[in-house]
């Protein structure tokens, strides 16, 4: 499984449609096997659906993300963690742990 984070400063980004990156991670049986970075592409919200099928992310965990974009990507067959915040490790611990939907990873209002 190839799971994406759009990061700004070690942080889940707060708004996935303005994101400049996306932190991908490989995990195999729950354990991470890789990592690395990679650009979104600024230029529409279609490319950046396209970018993450691309780099084959089969689930997304994002801060806010504008309807428009989270159905398009849903479209592509990906798998949305929307209102999402705190710093990547824990976030991503957390949803190892089968904890994301728990309600301290939610952005403040949501």
């Amino acid at each position: 499984m190839r799971l994406a984070i759009p990061t700004r400063n070690e942080r889940v980004s707060p708004v996935f449609d303005s994101a400049g990156q996306v932190l991908l991670l490989d995990l195999e049986g729950g354990e991470e096997r890789s990592r690395c970075v990679a650009p979104l592409p600024a230029d529409s919200l279609p490319a950046r659906v396209t970018r993450l099928q691309e780099l084959g992310v089969t689930v997304l965990i994002c801060g806010g993300i504008s309807r428009p974009l989270r159905q398009l990507v849903e479209a592509g067959g990906i798998r949305v963690h929307p209102w999402i915040a705190g710093p990547v490790d824990d976030v991503l611990l957390a949803y190892r742990q089968g904890r994301i939907d728990d309600a301290r990873w939610l952005m403040p209002g949501c």
